[in-house]
């Protein structure tokens, strides 16, 4: 009897001890075992850029940073673009009829219709560039003449020898615009040059498209020049006076009468950004260039670098019950500007730290420490006994 009992008991034992372990082999599996990861840099607080243009009075005005409007004046509103539009053309034709950088593209045979414009310009007042029938012209040379000095029949040459004619390069333009989210930029149906006050902008599109034109290298670099030699209209002076001053390295004038007024869009680059800079309706050309420029000394004035984080800050870290707090610091420095409006944010994903202030993101790496990501078998257990470190 008393050996029946002793069995009972064992077995008893023997169920509590198996339960036991069970419901701690089930805790085990299925504790919590995630790894927090917590970041604590923050962005120092930006840039304002209230004081930017002023006594820049009467006219619709935009800066940006790498194609980000970050400040102006009636930037939205909408008005003809006068040449400031070839810089659209430009960038159709690297679209339609691409080629590198020191390469100087297709040749383009000038023909009686290409002529004719050049004539219609010329007794209607419009810049233009002189040509003869028969001439052959690089594609390089055909943008040098539309960009230095304004050539208003060679820009519509440049459209009816990649488009075929007017209208085919409008339709391409205006369908162009919109697929890159330019909904507030029109080419009108007359020209490609901006001659036609049919072709309309804002001062801020202008500004991002001034943008576009400068990460393209050919036209970046025919933009900054200051003159060049091209056949038969020789010799061509760039229009745009403001080119190296202020570190201005591009990009546009116009101007068509009252409609426009006197326009410019300029640019500028620091080691990191390009600031695009687009003034319309001036009343005078000096008066644009004096305004333009009083904007572009206010933005490299007030968006100056400043650090971000430094190497060796401490810029977050990971905490569990297993590992405790485990530091992430910074393994270099970094720096850049911020202003005031700007979406900024700080997040830490897979031991990098990634900024990202306006439209610009950045990735900066991590020292991180080796440890343990999940917790032993032996961690395990002792927790669920309330262990942790």
């Amino acid at each position: 009897m008393a050996s029946a009992s002793r069995a009972s008991i064992s077995k008893v034992a023997l169920t509590l001890f198996v339960a036991i372990i069970a419901l701690i082999g089930f805790r085990m599996a299925t504790m919590e075992a995630d790894l927090s990861l917590v970041a604590t840099a923050i962005l120092p607080e930006g840039v304002s850029l209230e004081s930017i243009g002023e006594g820049v009075s009467g006219v619709k005005w935009a800066g940006a940073i790498d194609g980000d409007v970050i400040v102006g004046k009636d930037e939205k509103k909408v008005q003809p673009t006068a040449s400031t539009a070839k810089m659209i053309l430009a960038l159709m034709i690297m679209e339609k009829k691409p080629f590198k950088h020191g390469e100087i593209g297709e040749d383009i045979v000038i023909t009686k219709e290409m002529y004719d414009k050049y004539g219609w310009y010329l007794m209607h007042d419009g810049s233009n560039s002189q040509v003869k029938i028969g001439e052959k012209i690089s594609e390089y040379d055909a943008l040098v003449s539309t960009m230095l000095v304004s050539s208003n029949n060679m820009a519509d040459s440049l459209a009816m020898w990649a488009f075929g004619s007017i209208s085919e390069y409008q339709k391409y333009a205006n369908q162009t615009l919109k697929d890159w989210g330019f909904e507030n930029t029109t080419i009108g149906s007359k020209d490609a040059s901006g001659y036609d006050e049919g072709t309309t902008s804002t001062a801020a599109d202008l500004a991002r498209i001034g943008y576009r034109v400068m990460l393209n290298p050919v036209l970046a670099e025919i933009v900054g020049l200051e003159t060049a030699e091209v056949p038969v209209a020789g010799k061509l002076v760039n229009t745009n006076k403001l080119l190296g001053k202020s570190r201005i390295v591009g990009v546009k004038t116009g101007y068509i009468g009252d409609p426009s007024g006197y326009c410019i869009v300029t640019a500028y680059r620091t080691e990191k950004h390009i600031y695009t800079v687009s003034l319309l309706g001036s009343e005078t050309r000096s008066d644009s260039f004096d305004e333009n420029l009083a904007i572009v000394k206010g933005l490299q004035k007030q968006l100056v670098d400043i650090s971000i984080v430094k190497r060796g800050d401490e810029v977050g870290y990971y905490d569990s019950w297993w590992s405790g707090r485990i530091s992430l610091k910074a393994s270099e420095n970094f720096s850049d500007v911020n202003y005031a409006g700007a979406e900024n944010s700080i997040e830490i994903v897979s031991d990098k730290l990634f900024i990202k202030i306006g439209e610009n993101e950045y990735e900066v790496t991590l020292d991180v420490p080796e440890f343990s990501r999940e917790p032993s078998f032996i961690q395990r257990f002792l927790h669920v006994f309330g262990w942790k470190k």
